[in-house]
């Protein structure tokens, strides 16, 4: 796993690795990725989906964007033992941007670490699993399609990782 996530951090950088973006309605994404996760979720937590403006068309490459998400969830669900997890997405009024996210009701993150997480090696906890790599993958693919990760987390009472890309639509 270390070996396969330097070795993306290495083809996204150098550009090597190529995207494959065309234009998805964010809706049915968004929708097909929270059915894929539904069944991974553990039943002590509650896992809810917060659907947007509908017609919303985003320039993305689809895989990525969904690697991203789910490397979202899979934190989420590794960072929180009861409580929810949200996957939704809206449209700020009067920005041509959509917000994607994935919020919490984990452990949160202390504002003192809140950049640190996205360096490469970086874990909040040497007893969890994962080699400290995918925060900094995701921030790569993220701005390769043109947008960019925001963080909102406060220590004990949860998180928001926001993924903001263009909206065509």
């Amino acid at each position: 796993k270390l070996i396969n996530d330097i070795l993306e951090l290495s083809r996204i950088e150098s550009g090597y690795m190529s995207f494959d973006c065309d234009d998805y309605p964010l809706d049915a994404l968004i929708r097909d990725t929270y059915q894929t996760h539904k069944i991974l979720i553990p039943g002590q937590l509650h896992f809810l989906l917060e659907e947007g403006e509908k017609g919303l068309i985003v320039h993305v490459d689809k895989n990525r964007l969904v690697q991203v998400i789910t490397n979202f969830l899979n934190n989420a669900n590794k960072f929180t033992k009861g409580g929810s997890i949200r996957l939704g997405y809206c449209c700020p009024s009067g920005m041509s941007e959509v917000h994607l996210y994935v919020e919490d009701t984990g452990i949160g993150i202390p504002h003192s670490e809140q950049k640190m997480i996205f360096e490469r090696f970086y874990k909040r906890s040497e007893f969890s699993q994962g080699v400290g790599l995918g925060l900094s993958i995701c921030v790569l693919i993220v701005e390769k399609m043109g947008g960019r990760i925001e963080l909102q987390s406060e220590e004990g009472r949860g998180s928001r990782f926001t993924v903001v890309l263009p909206c065509i639509e």
